[in-house]
């Protein structure tokens, strides 16, 4: 891809885009960068910047026939995949379709179609506005209960007994469009995701990650480590799992990030992301670890070209999500590029501002800042990602 005349549209110009800016225009794209906020960080690296709303799809359309796009992407985000699929059957970019999207927005859709391809998952049930909690046959507590198409943890609780479930069942249904909540069975075990991608139905699996999460009964993520530290036998079991749920879902064109429970009966998928990982997984921790970018190898799948997949790197990469006490209230913010100079700091930023209150970790949006570290041995990148994180904790002045 060396054609200058190309160029791509990128859905997003937040933090977690940046770098997919940035690797398609490296592949010598011209980048026509997509955003509702008037001024994010990557406005600056687009070669061309349209303000449209998220929900606009006719000014979306117009932008992508001006530009003469030849393709669309989007990192680590979930709000604009059901536009771009129509945008892309529309206009025969590649993409999945707006049936696989929809299933994979839709987590009850999403664990039909994984029963019915006999994709190992928790059992669960739908309840609507209105219905009764009652467990069926065979089904007991603990629980877990969701919003059937939210997104960053939000609404999602283990509940030990009813009337755990019925103190935290308004607050999920508040996070799900149509008011609907999924109550499924509580999967013991050790979380994972599995970083990969596909193209033209067949998947390459990347990098396995370890989650770290707040204890329960949230479930939000506040650390990453990659590699995660499974057997080859264990790992052979996932990437079998992941495969079959990917097929099951109908996933042919993109990155994924699939969620999985590996217990004592074998991995179960928790849930599947037809897009790069979030919470910089897809780009600043996968690279570090592997050498290999996800970003890119979206950009590629997007231009119909098969990503270059031959990790260099077999370095360990963490990122953490700093934990600050409740209630404090932030006075002031410091400069942190003293912190992104230091060896082994990959990537920093505070998300926090001055008179924001620190807020209890309910979902991801709240965490209030991260750092991203690596190193050549697990031992030190778990000193370094300590040091890193006790620093960046410091820029942040609370009253």
């Amino acid at each position: 891809m060396t054609n200058r005349w190309k160029s791509v549209m990128i859905f997003g110009a937040g933090l977690n885009q940046l770098e997919l800016i940035r690797e398609a225009r490296a592949l010598g794209l011209v980048t026509v960068v997509v955003d509702p906020q008037p001024d994010p960080p990557g406005k600056a690296e687009a070669d061309h910047f349209c303000r449209i709303d998220g929900d606009d799809y006719e000014a979306t359309k117009a932008a992508a026939v001006r530009y003469g796009v030849s393709g669309i992407v989007t990192g680590q985000m979930e709000k604009p995949l059901r536009l771009m699929a129509r945008l892309a059957q529309e206009l025969g970019f590649v993409f999945n379709s707006p049936e696989v999207t929809r299933r994979c927005l839709d987590k009850w859709l999403m664990k039909q179609a994984l029963l019915a391809h006999r994709v190992p998952c928790a059992r669960g049930f739908l309840l609507k506005p209105g219905d009764e909690i009652i467990l069926p046959e065979g089904m007991s507590y603990p629980v877990i209960i969701k919003p059937r198409d939210a997104f960053s943890s939000r609404g999602v609780y283990k509940c030990e007994n009813r009337a755990a479930a019925e103190a935290y069942i308004a607050e999920s249904r508040s996070f799900s469009s149509t008011g609907d909540v999924i109550i499924e069975e509580f999967l013991q075990g050790k979380e994972y995701s599995v970083e990969s991608f596909t193209f033209n139905g067949e998947t390459t699996i990347v990098q396995f990650t370890e989650k770290f999460l707040t204890p329960y009964p949230g479930t939000v993520e506040v650390g990453h480590l990659q590699p995660a530290a499974l057997d080859l036998a264990t790992r052979m079991e996932v990437s079998a799992v992941t495969r079959k749920a990917l097929a099951a879902l109908g996933v042919m064109n993109s990155a994924s990030h699939t969620e999985v429970m590996v217990t004592k009966k074998g991995p179960a998928i928790i849930e599947v992301g037809a897009r790069l990982g979030g919470d910089f997984i897809g780009s600043y921790l996968t690279k570090a670890s592997t050498g290999m970018s996800m970003d890119r190898a979206a950009v590629e799948i997007a231009m119909g070209v098969a990503p270059y997949c031959r990790p260099s790197s077999g370095a360990f990469s963490m990122i953490r999500y700093l934990e600050l006490p409740e209630g404090k209230r932030v006075e002031e913010v410091l400069p942190a590029d003293d912190i992104m100079s230091l060896p082994g700091v990959v990537f920093a930023a505070i998300f926090v501002r001055p008179g924001d209150t620190i807020m209890p970790l309910t979902h991801s949006a709240l965490r209030p800042g991260c750092v991203i570290a690596e190193a050549k041995t697990k031992e030190h990148l778990l000193v370094r990602i300590d040091e890193f994180a006790r620093l960046l904790a410091q820029k942040i002045v609370l009253k």
